[in-house]
C-alpha cells in the first residue's frame, strides 16, 4: 500500500473516531429524517456501545449493524430522547423507523 494511501487513511479514521466519540451529539436536527441517518453512526451509536456493551460495533456505517444484527435496538429511541434534549420539540425519529 502506498504510503501517502496509509496515511489518508489513519487520518480519517481519527476524524471519524473523533467526531464520534465526543460526548454529546453535533448532529443536525432533521439528520434522522434523511437518508443519510440509515447510513452514518450518529455519536448516540457508540455511546451505546460503550453504555450496553451489547450492539453497535460498526465504527463508520450503521448499516454493518443492521445488516449483522448487531445493532442495539434503542438506538433510534435514545437519539430521540438526546435530540428532543437538546432541539426540544423535534419531530421523533422513531415513528418513521419504528
Amino acid at each position: 500500500m502506498h504510503q501517502d494511501v496509509r496515511i489518508l487513511f489513519t487520518v480519517i479514521s481519527i476524524i471519524i473516531n473523533v467526531s464520534g466519540h465526543p460526548g454529546y451529539v453535533i448532529m443536525p436536527k432533521g439528520l434522522c429524517h434523511s437518508y443519510l441517518f440509515e447510513i452514518i453512526d450518529t455519536p448516540v451509536h457508540p455511546n451505546l456501545h460503550h453504555c450496553k456493551f451489547k450492539g453497535n460495533y460498526s465504527l463508520y456505517f450503521h448499516w454493518w449493524d443492521r445488516l449483522m444484527e448487531t445493532g442495539n435496538p434503542d438506538y433510534v429511541k435514545e437519539y430521540d430522547r438526546v435530540q428532543e434534549k437538546r432541539f426540544g420539540g423535534v419531530r421523533s425519529c422513531s415513528i418513521n423507523k419504528g
